[in-house]
């Protein structure tokens, strides 16, 4: 099994999940991690290297952005928050399948809002497609802006959205120690559900 886990710089949350699973993991789990707003070569923060230091952990790591070749490496692609999760959602839509923020895919939580979200974006994409489609005399004719045709898709995903529970880790980037350390927490709480047997 793949695991990718993805943040945003690839320096704090996903390589700790990365460092913490490999530390831990089966001889079947391959683990990488990478982050959608990475800077190349970026090393771990230090404070990072500090509570893993405290596990026992030293793992070496330079920040890699997201892409193509590491999507279709991985099995599961699990993300530090929901808004990483839609990031990714639309920028590689045919891997949805295996797309999870980690709290969802560890604690089971929120896969039936997350489905009704996926039919909620695509109704809007295909309302938007018949819009575009659309002649410009037909478009004066009815005098509707592509916002107001789709208002009420935006509202159901709007609406969906409220219901996800917390589903985010904690970004504990220029916080004090104890940020990183509730952030490793929040992280071994996902993996001890995950792995238990």
């Amino acid at each position: 099994m793949n695991v990718l886990f993805v943040c945003t710089g690839n320096t704090c949350r996903s390589p700790m999940a990365e460092a913490m699973l490999k530390n831990r993991a089966e001889t079947d789990i391959q683990v990488k991690s990478c982050g959608i707003s990475a800077m190349p070569g970026a090393q771990m923060s230090s404070q990072t290297k500090e509570v893993l230091r405290q596990q026992g952990i030293d793992m070496p790591h330079e920040a890699t952005p997201i892409n193509d070749s590491l999507v279709q490496w991985a099995d599961w692609i699990l993300t530090m928050t929901a808004s990483h999760k839609e990031t990714l959602w639309f920028r590689y839509p045919e891997n949805r399948k295996k797309l999870y923020t980690l709290k969802e895919f560890a604690l089971h939580a929120d896969k039936q809002i997350w489905n009704q979200l996926e039919k909620a974006y695509a109704d809007l994409e295909e309302k938007k497609r018949r819009y575009s489609e659309q002649s410009d005399s037909e478009m004066d004719a009815a005098g509707q802006s592509v916002y107001e045709v789709c208002r009420e898709e935006m509202e159901t995903i709007h609406h969906l959205k409220r219901q996800l529970t917390h589903s985010d880790i904690a970004d504990p980037i220029g916080g004090l120690a104890l940020d990183y350390l509730r952030t490793e927490q929040e992280i071994e709480a996902c993996l001890n559900q995950w792995l238990s047997p």
